[in-house]
């Protein structure tokens, strides 16, 4: 079957599959996640689980209420864990190289004098 230059490379069939799927898939991630505890919607709250109907709203709020150094830390791990390192290692590996790039950027000289 030809690809669709669209999206992506992917037919339309599986195009449509994935956002049929794209819901189910945000709100396990969410719910794995515990995104819920930072969710507007009480049922997901009650129901301690993304039950939302997409999951986007509940990863949304996570992600909101995470610090920057937070959320860099966060991308840094899933991209390791990607790359295949295990999840506690991920973790640890992903504050050091954060902390690294932090002290990095601080010893650079502001302009000014500041």
């Amino acid at each position: 079957m030809p690809r669709n230059p669209d999206h992506r490379g992917a037919t339309k069939e599986e195009f449509e599959r994935f956002q049929r799927e794209r819901p189910i898939m945000l709100r396990k991630i969410a719910t794995l996640m515990q995104c819920w505890r930072f969710c507007g919607r009480k049922d997901c709250r009650r129901a301690k689980a993304s039950v939302g109907p997409d999951g986007g709203q509940c990863s949304g709020k996570f992600m909101q209420g995470l610090s920057d150094e937070m959320r860099a830390i966060f991308r840094e791990a899933i991209r390791l864990r990607l790359e295949g390192v295990e999840g506690r290692e991920a973790w640890y590996e992903a504050e050091r190289r954060i902390a690294r790039h932090k002290t990095q950027l601080e010893a650079i000289p502001l302009r000014g004098g500041r």
